[in-house]
């Protein structure tokens, strides 16, 4: 039987949230693929992920119902 242990952070990395991307030109004959995809992916994740915590943090409107008549 395994015992959890409490979280200890090891390293000094930023949180991913701290992070900030940039963007350096190195031209290469022919370019590297991979890693252009994975800059586009890391760049939409980030995006999309600051799209939804604005989207969490805005109140949200009432929504219109259909309203019971007698």
């Amino acid at each position: 039987m395994r015992v959890a242990r409490r979280y200890e952070r090891k390293t000094g990395q930023r949180q991913q949230s701290e992070r900030e991307l940039t963007v350096r030109a190195e031209f290469h004959e022919p370019p590297d693929l991979d890693k252009l995809c994975e800059l586009l992916i890391r760049l939409g994740l980030q995006q999309s992920g600051s799209c939804r915590s604005e989207a969490a943090t805005r109140p949200k409107r009432p929504r219109a119902g259909a309203s019971a008549s007698s």
